[in-house]
């Protein structure tokens, strides 16, 4: 399984997309627009420490959709019917996946934190940028098995148009690019109940030296599992079609 996941991680890291969509654009797109908000008090902190936790969630998700839905290219070359006859079992195949498509989420929160500290002066304590960076990699799992999902249940070219808008909806609504705070209450409560809201709840509630939310909790563990169905659905489906 290592050797399979060192095998991934360099095919991974030859991939020019992931840094483009994952780091360059939410750090250009916080250079641009952060100074937008002023003093605002957004999600309970200084508006460029919450600007700055959602467009790094914005890369995460980025990196980890595309990740994961790229499986559906890898279905239709064959490479998945190769890795079935070999002795990797198919869970161990998925959970290499799963690992790769969270680990994607680490390189945009560097980046960002970064943009932040360099334009803003963003200077968080050691403990709450170690709580952000963990958290928003264990974040990330609901997202991973959404990629895998639409990547196993679909074709190429479905999945590429299926995988940007899921993620745009996301994105805007769930409050990663414009914050809710700025949403009419109708649908700022519907951002809340959104995996993306809670993921990026996640990287504000570190940020202020506060726990996770037990709501926030339950609602990304709820989504994972809906996900985690919708990718065992897809990959067994898969294997009858190949």
């Amino acid at each position: 399984m290592r050797a399979y996941l060192r095998f991934e991680l360099r095919r991974l890291l030859r991939d020019p997309r992931i840094a483009f969509f994952s780091i360059i654009g939410p750090v250009a797109t916080y250079l641009i627009f952060s100074s937008w908000s002023g003093d605002d008090r957004l999600e309970g902190l200084a508006a460029p420490v919450a600007v700055m936790i959602g467009l790094a969630c914005y890369g995460a998700l980025a990196g980890v959709l595309m990740v994961g839905s790229a499986v559906s290219q890898e279905r239709a070359s064959g490479w998945l019917r190769q890795l079935r006859v070999t002795p990797l079992p198919a869970g161990r195949v998925v959970a290499v996946k799963a690992l790769l498509c969270t680990a994607t989420a680490l390189p945009p929160v560097l980046a960002v934190g970064a943009a932040a500290s360099f334009q803003h002066h963003v200077d968080l304590p050691a403990a709450r940028w170690i709580a952000v960076l963990l958290l928003t990699w264990a974040g990330a799992l609901p997202f991973a098995l959404l990629g895998l999902a639409i990547g196993y249940g679909l074709s190429p070219q479905i999945a590429m148009s299926v995988n940007f808008l899921v993620f745009l909806a996301l994105s805007v609504l769930g409050g990663l690019l414009a914050p809710a705070d700025y949403f009419p209450d109708g649908l700022r409560g519907f951002a809340h109940l959104l995996p993306t809201y809670r993921y990026a709840e996640l990287g504000w509630r570190s940020a202020a030296g506060e726990a996770p939310s037990l709501t926030g909790t339950a609602l990304l563990v709820a989504w994972s599992a809906v996900f985690a169905v919708l990718a065992a659905v897809a990959y067994r489906r898969s294997t009858v079609r190949r």
